[in-house]
This record gives structure tokens, C-alpha cells and sequence, in this order.
């Protein structure tokens, strides 16, 4: 059988058996090619038509042996099978040996006189590829470099360059083969021009193959590192890296450029998914604008609010893969690197028919022009090759900043509680919960995503193990829920222990009555809002925001511990110093995240000295000042819209911006204590263990001493251990003890004392 039989159009309707025999047909197509071109030159060298000063006669002989090799190889290879395949099924055995037998005879000689095969008699290279084309598309075992090939459009030049570019680096005997046609001993691969030398054969010229050749440059380009030299851009070298021969006969072909690796991630598995139980209208919106043809996404939302699993779905629906790229890796490198990295990961989309999704995508306001430009290369290197991307973020990024490209926002917002309480349930399959633990509670209180709700159940069972429990109570699942804080906001807030009770803190009757009004107002909220369906009415400003303010030391921290103990809520201390960014627009977004991760867990939040953040507005017409001014906007309308509690304190009312006062639901002053309230304040405040001498006056230190609860504490903690260090006490705390400590809280406080302000226990004191 010859080659003109196996590329016969009849065989157009016979599949490939396996991916080894399309690739050796296609191979053969080279081959028969270079055999002629080689035949070409050394008949022109023999002619001495040709201009061959750099062409060794020899190594003409060496590359016509190989090529003859080859071909005879090929045709080796496949008569046996195909002389199955032709006579197997309707001749019997007997005669199917006969034949076979004499075939073997004939083509013993045809293949020693392989080197007699006129080109005449060889069909051209189109009709070849023609064939070719039309068995791959009806083979139905994989066939990876014809599934690239139509992925790239390749026309039928573009194909043989890449061809000739496979065998030049998969097999060495062709480097010389390859070494004669460039005419040049250091190029062991093929070049567009070379290669365009073989397949136009005789009637090459560079204005009849202009055309082809530079078509092939941009059909080849999105696989093959191209170093394409403007000046003589057909000069260049088509040579596949190791990952692209790897994608078409390694092992692991879905493998990531390993010289990438730092930076890429394959997001998609073929592991089962959860169910999408939340925020379905999202991932119908992606289907929807997809068909549309809508080629970048922008998916925003809180952690854990699945913006992967989103993304993982959608592939699933699409039959895609999706490669992650870390932006805020990648971004860092300059200009040319990023570059190359961004071909990379297109290449890997085109190669593993795969999305793009772009993570950690945050950057700082002067950064802001540097990330922009790399992001609108990013967006315009994938939709040039239609591959879909995704941008993945906590906020809303400006994509119409970024770019002109059509694009669709899609916001995951936290589930709603029918949403939450279904996620409860189908994480909760599978722990062993006790008979305290209400999941529609868990999903009312904490406005948790379905990942914290996993990390939450995950965490508990940790917990109930390390306290040897079989069952997770209900204090263990709390304890997971209140640590599923974001990591941003404990480190701009500290979370207090609220111990402190009713009980504990001394205060008037009007203060104490205000604040139990407050407290009311988050414990009675439910049935006033839904049961009296106040909602509908008073749609914004539900939450709880109360102002202290008064003289240091007067109670204010502590009425904030008691009112998180009496609503059973965890107190969090902002961090003032850690919140204020001297970059523009930080500090901003500091506030933003503050109240959107405190509304997640229902937490109280504490703004101590608030007038630093919560300072009067002025219009001086400063750039300071109205960044100033933007802040306290913003403040203003987070502790408005904030559902929870906020708690604020101050020393200087008078320096608290005038609009705070009428958000605010409770405006409650500390005043300063009268002698009755200190006299409560040190009997409350002293420990009830306290081994007090019979000659302790309270009273008088009462109505002596202008004390606020603050400075009659560290008295009090003085006090105990001047006793606890005098060898006279006989262990116990004396009058002269909390005289000496009043004496020290005098000198610290930089007041003045004199001997008539310790009368009658002047003696005990001073000297």
C-alpha cells in the first residue's frame, strides 16, 4: 500500500484508532515534504543551479537518507493495519494470509526502492490534510493536537509550521534535516520562512506565500513563544516549550506551567459540588449574560459568600475549567514580566479550555494607575482569545475605570435568613449536635455565608473534641460562630470581655433608666418591627446607637461592658490608632469594614474618645479638611444604617460633630458623682474579701476626696497592696493604707493637696 492509498478521500469516512496514528499521519505529511524539498536542493546542488556555499554535500545525503527513513517507516507501520482493516472482514483467513503474504513481498521491494517514488504520484499536502481533517473530526478518542488546532483556526501552513515544530523538538534526527533546509548548522528547528520553503516546494516565493506565512505568525502566536524580529518577522523560529509538548503527549496534560506556578492555579476539580443553596438568582444572571456573549464578570461579596463556588458551577453548567491568577503577586513585577505571564495563562485557557478568574485584587490609592493599566491588559490579552474572565473581590471593583470591554457585576450578598437556615441544615448533616443547639437561632443571629457557617460547624466539633464532648452544645457553636470574625476586623478592633452587670456599675437613677431603655430596644425589637409591623414604617436606623459622654474616669467603658452583658452580645473595643491611614481614602474604607464584619456576628461595637474620628465638619476649603469631612459623612451614615449596637464615648462633647446628636438614639451624661454615688462607688468597688480594719472610714473619703469612679479604683488596687507589703497590718487594709493611695492618685493627677485635706487623719498620712 502506498501513500497515495492511505490518504485516499475514501478513507475521509475511517476514524483514527488512537491518538498515536493521527499524530503519525500528520508527521507523514511532513515527511513526504521534506523528502521532496530535500530532493529539490540536491538536484540543484548536483545542477549546481543552487546557491549551496553554506550546504555541505554530505550533509544533503544524511538529511535525504533520514527523510526516505522516515516516510519508509510510516509506510512500515501502517500496511499491516490497514491491510486488516481493508481485507480482515470479508475474506476468510486463508485468503487474507495469501494476500498479506504476497503484499509483504511486493512492498519488501517497494520499500527498498522507496527513494524511485515520483512526487507526481503523491497527493498534494491539502488533499493529505484534507483526509486528515475529516477522520480526526469523526474520532472519538481524544486527539489533542487536533482539538488545538481547530481551537486556533489553524489553516493548513499554520498546521505543517506546527507539525514541523513538534518534530524538530521531539525527535533529534531531524535537527539536521532542519539544519540543511535553513541552510544554517545552529538552527536545528524550523522557521515560518523555512518552513514555507518545504510546503510551497517550487512555486515558493515570498509575495505568493506573504500571505500564508504572516497568518501563520497570528495563528501560532497564542501557543508558541513566539520572538518574532519586526524588521524580518519571517525569520522567526516556531519551536514548542516543554509545557506545550507536554499538553499534547505528556502525562498531565491539565499540569500548569510549572514556571508560572507561583502565581496560576487550576480552580476547577471534578469532585462533586455542594448544592447551590444561596443567592441562585447570581449564578442564573452569569448563565444569562454569558449567552449573551458578556465575556467579563466582576463577583464581589463577603468571604465565604462563594464567589469560587459560584464560579465552580458555572463551569460545571459550561463544561469549562477555570484558572486562578493571583493578582496581587503577579502585579508586583514590572511591565514585561507581567506580560509574558498574562500570554501564559491565556495559553493555559486555550490549552485546557479553561475561564480565567482573577483573585486578590486590592491595591492602595497610589498604586491605584499602576493596577488599573494591568488589569485592562489582562482583560484585553483574554478577550482577544474569547476566553471568559472573572474578576474576584471582597467590594465593588471599577471595572468602567479599568476598562472599555462589556462587563457584568454580580454581587453575592449575605443569604437571607430562609437562605441561612437551609445552609445550617445541609452543613450540619453528619456533626452530632446537642439537644440545646437551635440552628434557626444560629441563622437569625449570625448573618453568616455558607463558608463561615462550614468553618463554624468545623471549628465547634474541634472545640467539643478538645473538651472530650461527643455532643457540640450550643456554647460551643456560639464560641465557633463569634470566631468566624474577620481577620481585618481584629485588627483593627479588640474584642472585651463584657463581665460587667447591672450590678456592678454605680450611676444615677435617670442614667441607669436611659440606658435599660436602650437595652430594651434591641431586646423588644422583633415583636415591635414584625409583630406590630413597625418595619414597613421605619425601614432604616432599626439598630441600637448610643452617646456617653462625661469626665474620664466616670464609668463610661464599663456601661458599654454592661449593656453587651445584657444583651448577651460580644463588646469590640475599635482601635482608633489602627483605623486612621494617612493614605487617602484608607481610612475610609477601614470604617466601611468595621460595620459591615460587626453586622455579620451582631456585635457591639465601641468607640472610645470617638471625637478623634467623630469631629465637627468645617468648610476652610482645605484638602485635610474635607477628607476630614468625608469621614465624619461616612461615620454618620454607617452608625444610621448599622443594625446592631454602637456604642460611643467621649470626654469633649463639645468637640462631637452637632449631626451626631440627632442620629443618636440615647444621649446619656456621666456627671460627676455626688458624695452619696462615691460613697457607692467605694463600697461597690471595694471587693467583698477585702480584710477592711475597723478604722476604715468610708464616708469620709467620700465627701473628702472628688473622686470619679476611675480614680477611686486605682486608690482602692493601691490601697490593698501598700497593706498587702506593710508588716504592720496584721493583714489588713487600714485607713492609712487608702489615705497613702489617695495621697499617690493626688500626686498623679498633678493636683494639689494640703495637710487640712487628710484632717482628721492628717497623722496617719503626713509628716
Amino acid at each position: 500500500m502506498n501513500i497515495q492509498q492511505l490518504f485516499d478521500p475514501s478513507s475521509a469516512q475511517t476514524p483514527f484508532e488512537s491518538y498515536a496514528q493521527y499524530s503519525s499521519y500528520l508527521f507523514a505529511c511532513v515527511d513526504l515534504l521534506l523528502r521532496q524539498y530535500v530532493n529539490q536542493l540536491m538536484n540543484s546542488f548536483t545542477s549546481e543551479n543552487g546557491n549551496l556555499k553554506n550546504v555541505l554535500y554530505p550533509d544533503l545525503e544524511i538529511a535525504n537518507t533520514l527523510c526516505e527513513k522516515h516516510v519508509s517507516d510510516f509506510l512500515n507501520e501502517q500496511s499491516p493495519a490497514e491491510s486488516a482493516l481493508d481485507f480482515g472482514s470479508s475474506d476468510t483467513l486463508d485468503e487474507a494470509d495469501s494476500f498479506n503474504s504476497e503484499f509483504d513481498d511486493l512492498f519488501a521491494d517497494f520499500a527498498n526502492d522507496v527513494g524511485s517514488f515520483e512526487p507526481e504520484t503523491e497527493p498534494d499536502i491539502h488533499s493529505m490534510l484534507s483526509v486528515l481533517r475529516q477522520r480526526a473530526a469523526i474520532t472519538e478518542v481524544p486527539l489533542p493536537l487536533h482539538q488545538l488546532s481547530e481551537t486556533l483556526g489553524l489553516s493548513d501552513f499554520s498546521l505543517f509550521c506546527f507539525a514541523c515544530a513538534m518534530l524538530s523538538s521531539t525527535q533529534t534526527n531531524y535537527a539536521s534535516i532542519f539544519q540543511v533546509i535553513g541552510q544554517n548548522g545552529n538552527l536545528v528547528a524550523p522557521s515560518i520562512e523555512s518552513a514555507a520553503r518545504v510546503y510551497f516546494g517550487k512555486q515558493f516565493s515570498i509575495t505568493a506565500a506573504y500571505g500564508e506565512m504572516s497568518r501563520a505568525l497570528e495563528q501560532l502566536a497564542p501557543v508558541f513563544d513566539l520572538k518574532i524580529n519586526n524588521a524580518l518577522p519571517f525569520s522567526t523560529i516556531v519551536s514548542p516549550d516543554k509545557r506545550l509538548i507536554d499538553f499534547l503527549f505528556g502525562t498531565e496534560p491539565l499540569r500548569i506551567d510549572q514556571n508560572y506556578k507561583r502565581f496560576f492555579a487550576m480552580l476547577t476539580s471534578d469532585d462533586q459540588l455542594d448544592p447551590f443553596l444561596a443567592n441562585q438568582n447570581v449564578l442564573d444572571a452569569l448563565t444569562i449574560a454569558y449567552d449573551d456573549g458578556v465575556r467579563l464578570f466582576s463577583i464581589y461579596g463577603d468571604e465565604g459568600s462563594g464567589r469560587r463556588f459560584t464560579i465552580r458551577h458555572f463551569c460545571a453548567q459550561k463544561r469549562l475549567r477555570c484558572i486562578t491568577v493571583d493578582g496581587a503577586k503577579l502585579f508586583g513585577y514590572d511591565f514585561s514580566f507581567v506580560q509574558q505571564a498574562l500570554w501564559a495563562v491565556a495559553r493555559e485557557c486555550l490549552l485546557t479550555e479553561a475561564c480565567c478568574c482573577l483573585t486578590n485584587l486590592s491595591y492602595r490609592e497610589e498604586d491605584k494607575e499602576r493596577f488599573f493599566g494591568y488589569m485592562d491588559l489582562c482583560f484585553e490579552r483574554l478577550s482577544d482569545r474569547d476566553i471568559a474572565v472573572f474578576t474576584h473581590s471582597r467590594d465593588k471593583l471599577p471595572l468602567r475605570e479599568m476598562t472599555q470591554l462589556d462587563f457584568a457585576h454580580l454581587e453575592l450578598a449575605t443569604p437571607d435568613n430562609r437562605e441561612r437556615i437551609a445552609l445550617w441544615q445541609h452543613y450540619a448533616d453528619g456533626y452530632a449536635l446537642g439537644e440545646d443547639v437551635d440552628l434557626t437561632e444560629l441563622a437569625t443571629k449570625f448573618l453568616f455565608t455558607g463558608g463561615k457557617i462550614k468553618n463554624a460547624l468545623h471549628q465547634s466539633r474541634s472545640l467539643a473534641s478538645m473538651d472530650k464532648e461527643i455532643l457540640i452544645s450550643r456554647d460551643k457553636l456560639f464560641k465557633a460562630c463569634n470566631a468566624q470574625m474577620s481577620h481585618e476586623l481584629t485588627q483593627k478592633a479588640t474584642r472585651i470581655p463584657a463581665n460587667f452587670t447591672w450590678d456592678d456599675i454605680v450611676m444615677n437613677k435617670d442614667q441607669r433608666e436611659a440606658l435599660q431603655h436602650a437595652v430594651d430596644q434591641m431586646t423588644y425589637r422583633k415583636q415591635v418591627y414584625e409583630d406590630w409591623n413597625y418595619l414597613k414604617k421605619y425601614q432604616y436606623g432599626r439598630g441600637l446607637s448610643v452617646l456617653l459622654f462625661g469626665a474620664p474616669g466616670t464609668g463610661k467603658s464599663m456601661c458599654a461592658q454592661v449593656i453587651a452583658n445584657a444583651l448577651n452580645l460580644e463588646l469590640y473595643r475599635v482601635d482608633l490608632s489602627k483605623v486612621v491611614d494617612k493614605y487617602v481614602g484608607e481610612t475610609e474604607k477601614s470604617i466601611s469594614m468595621i460595620f459591615r464584619e460587626a453586622k455579620k456576628c451582631n456585635v457591639v461595637l465601641f468607640f472610645d474618645e470617638c471625637d478623634t474620628l467623630f469631629a465637627k465638619r468645617s468648610d476652610d476649603g482645605g484638602s485635610n479638611q474635607s477628607s476630614n469631612n468625608n469621614k465624619t459623612a461616612l461615620l454618620l451614615q454607617e452608625v444610621e444604617a448599622y443594625d446592631g449596637v454602637s456604642v460611643l464615648a467621649t470626654n469633649y462633647k463639645h468637640n462631637i460633630d452637632p449631626a451626631f446628636f440627632r442620629r443618636m438614639k440615647f444621649i446619656v451624661e456621666f456627671q460627676f458623682p455626688d458624695p452619696d454615688t462615691r460613697e457607692m462607688l467605694w463600697k461597690t468597688t471595694i471587693p467583698k474579701g477585702t480584710p477592711l480594719a475597723d478604722d476604715v472610714d468610708i464616708r469620709f473619703l467620700a465627701e473628702r476626696f472628688e473622686f470619679v469612679g476611675g480614680n477611686i479604683k486605682n486608690c482602692i488596687l493601691n490601697a490593698a497592696f501598700l497593706a498587702a507589703a506593710d508588716p504592720e497590718s496584721d493583714g489588713d487594709v487600714h485607713m492609712k493604707h487608702y489615705l497613702q493611695a489617695i495621697r499617690y492618685e493626688f500626686v498623679k493627677t498633678g493636683k494639689v493637696f494640703t495637710r487640712a485635706d487628710f484632717e482628721p487623719y492628717a497623722n496617719l498620712v503626713l509628716t
